[in-house]
């Protein structure tokens, strides 16, 4: 065999054992397949924050007066919630911030506020104070702003739980892909889950980042497993 035999002998080797290298790969990639799985579970939150503000205005001579009029104004608001109940450890106050206010003619006066938050348990007996207006001006309370937000205290157990369900939901998937074809669905390989949408009930929004709604005391909570199973 002259050197140009050997040379084309060499190189349709190296062809050959490419292709079936390539051919084995993919006949090795047939022995797997790959599903998507979603669980979602609707839960209730258990736990209520209530946001407030109070607010007050000075003109220019009373600047010095802002501050003590805002600190009547939370002493009313913590003696109404003592009233009903509420603990003082439950109680968060942020330090009060003011801003000038201006006119044509300068500053016309400086406007004081200050935040309040309210977290609790007994989420119906916190809406019912946060709702209750009437008894909220008879103490001469008049808020700024008031809106309440519901959280989940077990969202780690929940999380788990949900992730369970998406990867049991994408092996029944897998196992009915794979009786289509005679086939037998084996070990799982490998797992990726998406990000938790923790949304409204009946809503179809997603994030690439993931949702936490806290406008909504129900909540529906959904993730995706990319799982990749063996099948024989």
């Amino acid at each position: 065999m002259n050197g140009k035999s050997a040379s084309i002998l060499a190189a349709g080797l190296v062809i050959a054992a490419f292709v079936w290298g390539a051919f084995f790969i993919s006949a090795r990639n047939e022995q797997s397949i790959r599903v998507v799985g979603q669980g979602v579970k609707t839960v209730n939150s258990d736990i209520i924050k209530w946001n407030m503000s109070i607010n007050r205005t000075t003109n220019v001579a009373y600047k010095s007066e802002g501050p003590s009029w805002i600190q009547e104004d939370l002493n009313k608001v913590k003696k109404y919630l003592a009233d009903n109940g509420i603990e003082e450890k439950d109680i968060l106050i942020e330090p009060v911030s003011s801003y000038a206010n201006y006119g044509n003619n300068g500053v016309t006066g400086y406007s004081f506020s200050q935040r309040i938050e309210v977290r609790s348990t007994d989420i119906e007996k916190l809406e019912k104070l946060a709702l209750d207006n009437k008894s909220l001006a008879k103490q001469d309370i008049y808020l700024e702003e008031s809106n309440l937000e519901y959280f989940v205290s077990n969202l780690a157990e929940l999380k788990a739980e949900m992730l369970a369900l998406a990867t049991a939901d994408a092996k029944a998937r897998a196992l009915e892909i794979a009786k289509s074809s005679g086939n037998k669905v084996c070990a799982l390989l490998s797992a990726r889950s998406g990000v938790f949408q923790i949304r409204k009930p009946l809503s179809t929004d997603v994030s690439d980042y993931g949702i936490y709604n806290t406008s909504s005391k129900e909540k529906e909570i959904a993730v995706t497993v990319t799982a990749t199973f063996e099948i024989k």
